[in-house]
């Protein structure tokens, strides 16, 4: 089937080098709220001048956890497609600022073209009126955003997703999941899934989405880098689903107050690239997908840091340097986003 963009179909040959799960346009305070606490400079701007407070810490400012600027969001795009990058999928959620009309401007006015998602995030943004939506009503607004478009713009969402589970997966997170898997069988689209960084809770709901019907190969287990465990992978393979490396870009340490999304250390990218190097070698390459996700200010090149590009600039060749074949970076690169986004399997 045709890949749907915010611009309209493509055929799969025409994605080029993609990038699976972005964010060009989000609002993430709520994520951060209640550190104002903890430093009187919590609501200070990002800027160079300060963006050494996010550096380890994302959150320790609550505009670090905002991108509202399409004028920032076109130079970045602009940036990645001198990358060599043709195609990137944006995952934002209505509760968290999707905005399909400023999507479809960016994806014309720089000429990358963007794929949206659609569904419903985690528990803590889910609104009144999701809460008090049906399995069937919630999977009806998912598929009238994929078949006829978004809000009434016209606007086609072209993949499910993020849809959000936290730490310990709530009754609304569930009824997200179901609602997915409803209109993935209906649609014929994939299912981008946010899983909690630190647990094991994809196993349960790739399970309950391939019990649900879904096609495995419809389904990706997002941010399994951040706490690295090989035999989590390896059981998260074994069902035949995608899992995704996207935190390229973050290595951060966040002091373990036990409260919040973020907790603890991150994953450095090598061993990201160490981790992906020794899955690729047990055969499982086509079910692998690596991006950013980038959903900060500080990672932007805007504010200093990598940007999108990254991916292409500085992973690619380290994944050369851990003994893949340029293949096989062509393979992770472009090859499994468009299958991926496409529905085929491996």
């Amino acid at each position: 089937m045709a890949i749907q963009t915010v611009t309209g179909p493509i055929k799969k040959e025409e994605i080029g080098a993609a990038l699976p799960h972005e964010h060009l346009l989000i609002d993430l305070r709520a994520l951060a709220a209640g550190r104002q606490k903890e430093t009187p400079s919590f609501y200070d701007k990002v800027g160079l001048e300060n963006r050494y407070k996010v550096f380890v810490d994302p959150y320790a400012l609550s505009d670090n956890a905002v991108m509202d600027s399409e004028e920032t969001a076109l130079k970045e795009l602009v940036a990645l497609r001198g990358d060599g990058c043709e195609t990137v999928t944006d995952v934002t959620t209505d509760e968290i600022g999707r905005n399909p009309a400023a999507l479809k401007r960016l994806s014309e006015a720089s000429g990358v073209k963007i794929v949206m998602g659609c569904g419903f995030y985690v528990g803590a943004a889910h609104t009144d009126a999701f809460k008090s939506m049906t399995v069937k009503e919630a999977a009806a607004r998912i598929a009238e955003d994929l078949n006829v478009g978004a809000g009434g713009t016209g606007i086609r969402a072209g993949v499910i997703g993020e849809i959000g589970t936290g730490a310990t997966v709530t009754e609304s997170e569930w009824k997200a999941v179901d609602a997915a898997a409803e209109a993935s069988l209906a649609a014929g689209r994939s299912i981008h899934v946010h899983t909690s960084l630190y647990e094991r809770n994809g196993l349960a709901v790739a399970d309950r989405l391939i019990g649900r019907g879904v096609n495995p190969a419809r389904v990706c287990i997002d941010h399994v880098d951040v706490d690295l465990r090989r035999d989590y992978l390896l059981k998260l393979l074994d069902k035949g689903v995608y899992i995704e490396f996207d935190n390229f870009g973050k290595e951060f340490y966040i002091p373990k107050r036990g409260d919040g999304v973020l907790r603890g250390r991150f994953a450095y990218d090598l061993e990201r690239v160490k981790t992906i190097g020794a899955l690729v070698r047990r055969g499982f390459i086509r079910q692998i997908l690596i991006t950013n996700d980038i959903c900060l200010k500080s990672m932007l090149q805007s504010y200093g840091g990598n940007g999108y590009g990254h991916i292409f600039r500085n992973v690619a060749p380290m994944l050369l340097g851990e003994g893949l074949s340029a293949e096989q970076v062509d393979v992770l690169t472009r090859g499994n986003p468009a299958d991926f986004l496409d529905g085929e399997g491996a």
